[in-house]
């Protein structure tokens, strides 16, 4: 008889979560990265110093995670890539893109 492992996203969230690995998850096309703050049968918890996510498990297709410390990106490099992708308001109330083209 052989044994078999069976891999859940949960079960490489918690993994991660124990071993304070940062993860990246694939949410409808779009990978969402951060610290796991914490996971339950429901839903995960994403954290950087800047913000949180909070993500349902099943919306989630694919979950990466660095095999080793010196392969795992830095909290500051995913504040890089989510400040390009900022909202900000301007001087009339208006909420834009940075660096996007006014109508």
């Amino acid at each position: 008889m052989h044994s078999s492992t069976m891999f859940t996203v949960g079960t490489a969230l918690r993994r991660a979560e124990s071993n304070n690995l940062p993860v990246e998850v694939l949410v409808h096309g779009h990978w969402i990265s951060g610290n796991v703050a914490g996971v339950d049968g429901q839903g995960v918890i994403l954290s950087t110093h800047a913000e949180h996510a909070v993500v349902r498990l099943e919306s989630i297709s694919a979950v990466r995670i660095p095999e080793t410390m010196a392969d795992a990106p830095a909290a500051e490099t995913y504040d890089e890539q989510l400040h390009e992708l900022a909202v900000v308001e301007d001087e009339e109330g208006a909420y834009a893109m940075p660096g996007a083209a006014s109508a």
